[in-house]
């Protein structure tokens, strides 16, 4: 990856699971001149990152990190959802259930 990619790639991996629109991308690291010139400037870039596996995006054209979605964080969940990693679920002790 190059600057601009590990830049992209910080700032999406702040927002979680959220996608996040080109324009707010451009905006928060075009700061200045680049955002007036194009606000679409990362567009390009986040199509690169998509078609190489790295990000993801919906039908509203909002970027996220591929594989970004929400682990549950509770063992009961988790056992419900098929596929999910136990490993960094909570312990429920008898008492709680």
């Amino acid at each position: 990856m190059n600057a601009e990619e590990n830049e992209i790639y910080e700032f999406l991996k702040t927002r979680g699971d959220a996608y996040v629109c080109v324009t707010d991308i451009s905006k928060f690291l075009g700061r200045g001149q680049r955002f007036q010139k194009d606000r679409n400037w990362a567009r390009p870039i986040l199509r690169r990152m998509e078609v190489d596996g790295t990000l993801e995006a919906n039908p509203y054209g909002e970027y996220r990190i591929k594989g970004a979605e929400a682990q549950p964080s509770d063992f009961k969940q988790a056992l419900q959802t098929p596929g999910v990693s136990l490993g960094d679920t909570t312990i429920i002790r008898i008492k709680d259930a």
